[in-house]
């Protein structure tokens, strides 16, 4: 009786997003190649086309994963039943956590991103932390006076540039303190003492 022996399937997608990130994590973007990318993953050329149409949209695959990520997070987070003060440095705590785990995508987003792609990678953050403003003014939690729209967009460049600073420029603080001090910070702004 033969046996047909199974070999597990490849997620082809899914092992060339991980080589391309180890290559640009050790080469950088410029330095990285289609052709680096496709012999370690050991596959045809066309393969990587199939999948991607440029090495660009290898950063922007990885930065809607981070994305879908912190916005599963911070649903989490604010539908728990909480104070509002405490969903705000739990949030914060996520964003900063998951974003540890992307330090090599942060820098090529950072690296990588045009007018329109870093549209792509905010919008969807401050579309929902507006949506989430907008309702714990609803609550009464959050000063009524503040425009939800412009402290969503104040709020991710906040949070964005304390990661930057952790994560990408080696700050001489604490992940710890800068997440202590960016939740007081938020809080502070949006009229929660």
């Amino acid at each position: 009786m033969h046996q047909n022996a199974k070999h597990p399937k490849v997620d082809r997608r899914a092992e060339l997003l991980k080589v391309s990130r180890e290559i640009m994590a050790e080469k950088g973007y410029e330095a990285t190649t289609v052709s680096e990318i496709v012999a370690k993953a050991g596959v045809a050329q066309g393969t990587f086309y199939w999948y991607f149409p440029s090495k660009a949209s290898i950063v922007k695959t990885l930065t809607i994963e981070m994305q879908n990520e912190v916005q599963a997070a911070l649903m989490h987070v604010f539908t728990e039943p909480r104070p509002i003060e405490q969903k705000i440095e739990r949030s914060i705590k996520e964003i900063f956590g998951i974003l540890s785990t992307y330090r090599d995508v942060l820098a090529l987003t950072h690296l990588v991103e045009s007018a329109s792609e870093n549209e792509l990678v905010f919008e969807p953050y401050h579309r929902l932390i507006s949506e989430l403003l907008r309702y714990e003014q609803t609550q009464g939690t959050i000063n009524s006076s503040i425009d939800p729209a412009i402290s969503a967009t104040l709020i991710v460049g906040t949070v964005y540039y304390a990661t930057l600073q952790c994560y990408l420029y080696n700050s001489p603080l604490s992940i710890e303190h800068f997440i202590e001090e960016t939740a007081r910070f938020v809080c502070r702004a949006l009229g929660i003492d």
